[in-house]
């Protein structure tokens, strides 16, 4: 799969003519009339450009997240209703003849194993402690790959490999054993054993396509037609699953937000960003899900959109813009450092001309949702940032959180901001 790369060329030549820009020897060598026409004419050919990586981001977008409709579709022809799929607060893994589930739950702290049918109680045992000690031992590299919206980006992204990492390693500290065998073995045994009756999955509404991408990396060239998903009608009438569920420890939480505060520390300071504020976006974006995967897409701990934060992180923090993998996204060290990285661009820079701490607090845990734009059109109606830290600015912080609250475009943001100045409270001892 080849991807269209920004062109060398159009970027020198563009070098040049800020050179330019800003050299009144250079303008009289060329006279007024003819470098402006240069100047115009790069400027839009360079527009041009941006344009095209937009489109070809957006294409790809959506070609991946057909073949994700595609994919779930498929579920759905076998396990209807009881149908799940790992999204930001689940990590959802299926045995390759589909017969198995589990599910590991990090908002509702729980894992399931759902097995189709009903198994003797020695097998549903047997399968309980298999799929525990294969959560214990699946890596970083190795979840969510049969899921379109994570193998194919893999196969597009730019960024290093990394050494794998166990997903849910801190269970075995929750079960007080260090041998994977052992802690299956342990936690399996707080297993409550029913079954469901599986019932047609309901009809969905079509999909939105991607939305125009700020600021995109690369795109697909692939000329392989997305599939279409198709109803999933055909469950079996009457069917049933079997489903163990293994409820965790309230502390599993916090355990989970221990596990990470190495990086947090390491990256917040060094970033200049508050550590509860990074805590609370996780929490809120995650729930401490180290695999979490949206469609948007985005992935990881902090929610990493590769297209648009990843890009920008890379870029002003790592020297060279990269398209980062699920892989690296799902790496909590790497995803820790990128998120806290894209809160800095936020605040120091998208935001700086914010003066009120605490006003520009609100405006940047709006703008890790929404984008810096959209935040300015919640106070002036347009696009502009500059123009709508003036009209901040002017704003007590308690109005400029009012304002957010009722006036951002979309109500996912609305609450985005509640939800997470509401959790930063309890991590204010981390």
């Amino acid at each position: 799969m080849s991807f269209t790369k920004p062109a060398r060329g159009l970027s020198a030549v563009l070098v040049c003519f800020l050179g330019f820009h800003y050299s009144a020897t250079a303008q009289d060598a060329f006279g007024d009339d003819a470098f402006s026409d240069f100047a115009g004419s790069l400027s839009a050919e360079f527009a041009e450009f941006e344009q095209s990586q937009a489109d070809e981001w957006n294409s790809f977008v959506n070609e991946i997240r057909a073949e994700q409709d595609a994919f779930i579709a498929e579920l759905e022809s076998m396990w209807g209703s009881e149908t799940e799929s790992s999204d930001r607060s689940k990590w959802v893994e299926y045995a390759r003849d589909r017969r198995v589930k589990r599910t590991v739950d990090f908002e509702n702290n729980q894992i399931r194993i759902a097995v189709m049918g009903q198994p003797s109680p020695d097998e549903m045992n047997r399968i309980i402690n298999e799929q525990l000690q294969g959560a214990l031992e699946t890596t970083t590299e190795q979840a969510n790959q049969e899921y379109p919206i994570v193998a194919r980006m893999q196969e597009t992204a730019t960024s290093k490999s990394l050494p794998p990492v166990p997903v849910v390693a801190e269970l075995r500290e929750l079960v007080g054993e260090k041998d994977n065998r052992k802690a299956a073995a342990a936690l399996a045994s707080k297993a409550k054993i029913s079954e469901v009756e599986i019932k047609p999955a309901p009809q969905k509404k079509a999909a939105k396509p991607a939305p125009a991408a700020s600021k995109p990396v690369v795109a697909s060239n692939s000329s392989k037609p997305a599939p279409t998903a198709k109803a999933a009608n055909t469950t079996p009438t009457k069917a049933k699953a079997t489903v163990a569920v293994i409820d965790l420890s309230d502390s599993w939480p916090v355990r989970r937000a221990r596990k990470y505060s190495g990086s947090v520390t390491q990256f917040a300071d060094k970033m200049d960003i508050p550590r509860p504020l990074a805590y609370a976006i996780m929490y809120t974006e995650s729930s401490f899900n180290p695999v979490a995967v949206s469609p948007i897409p985005a992935y990881g701990l902090m929610q990493i959109v590769p297209g648009s934060a990843g890009r920008d992180v890379t870029k002003m923090h790592f020297g060279k813009e990269q398209l980062l993998s699920p892989e690296y996204l799902f790496t909590a060290d790497k995803n820790i450092e990128v998120g806290i990285g894209y809160l800095n661009i936020l605040d120091k820079r998208y935001l700086r001309k914010i003066k009120d701490p605490l006003s520009r607090k609100y405006c940047t845990i709006a703008a890790y949702n929404t984008g810096a734009g959209n935040v300015a059109k919640a106070f002036t109606g347009k696009l502009n940032i500059s123009r709508a830290a003036v009209v901040i600015n002017n704003m007590s912080p308690q109005d400029v959180f009012n304002t957010l609250e009722t006036k951002l475009p979309y109500d996912e943001t609305r609450k985005y901001i509640k939800k997470v100045t509401a959790a930063e409270k309890h991590f204010l001892s981390l």
